[in-house]
């Protein structure tokens, strides 16, 4: 694929790279914590809490391979 090979992409740089990492870690906790000690219906908590933590996991693993997250690529459509 073309990305593999571009050298110059702006989610490899080391910046980007610790600053999503902390981002990930942060939305890691963050939807831990909406699974726990949410508001809202138990069902809904633990829905939106767990598909909080998978895009933190997923971002900060994607900072630790220096490749783009699927936050960054569902960015567009927010």
């Amino acid at each position: 694929m073309k990305d593999d090979q571009d050298i110059s992409r702006y989610f490899s740089g080391s910046i980007y790279r610790v600053l999503s990492g902390l981002f990930g870690l942060f939305l890691t906790g963050l939807g831990v914590y909406v699974v726990f000690f949410g508001v809202v219906d138990p069902l809904i908590r633990t829905i939106i809490g767990l598909f909080i933590t998978l895009l933190g996991a997923e971002t900060f693993w994607s900072a630790i391979q220096s490749r783009q997250s699927w936050l960054a690529k569902l960015g567009p459509f927010f």
